[in-house]
């Protein structure tokens, strides 16, 4: 059994196993971290979570609703 999070990427729900929110969670960190001292670094983060949220619509489908770590490593985050 493995446990799943709900996140919220761009105004989508979308629901990960826990290795892919830590993936995606430590990604998304970086790139705030990187971004720390840019006037834009909100914008950018938005830019980010829309490219991901339309990359996971990719792995989502009639048989497949949650976004698995495998997954996750296909969409760059790494």
């Amino acid at each position: 059994m493995r446990k799943v999070t709900s996140v919220n990427l761009n105004g989508n729900a979308y629901q990960l196993d826990d290795d892919a929110y830590d993936l995606l969670a430590a990604y998304l960190g970086r790139a705030q971290a990187q971004l720390e001292e840019n006037p834009d670094r909100a914008e950018i983060v938005a830019d980010l979570e829309q490219a991901i949220a339309e990359k996971c619509n990719r792995f989502l489908g009639t048989h497949q609703n949650v976004i698995a770590a495998h997954s996750t490593r296909h969409l760059n985050t790494s």
